[in-house]
């Protein structure tokens, strides 16, 4: 009989595309619940890239809101 093969967490998300892609196909490494805190965590909606950001904090909000309105930046990605 052979054992179950387990696979990590970090092996997960490289399968589900964790990091990868760009524009509206962008998916984030870490999503809020991927990381237990009592710190403040924001969903916003981008005008730029038209999908859901996650920030784990409020200086990358803040960075956000900054890159969002900036004629010279493209694309945003997060973690």
């Amino acid at each position: 009989m052979s054992k179950r093969k387990r696979t990590s967490t970090v092996e997960k998300w490289i399968k589900e595309g964790r990091g990868t892609g760009t524009g509206t196909d962008y998916r984030p490494w870490l999503k809020i619940q991927d990381v237990s805190s009592l710190g403040r965590s924001t969903r916003l909606k981008g005008i730029k890239t038209s999908r859901q950001h996650e920030f784990l904090s409020d200086l990358e909000r803040n960075y956000f809101y900054l890159t969002e309105f900036s004629d010279v930046i493209t694309d945003i990605r997060e973690q």
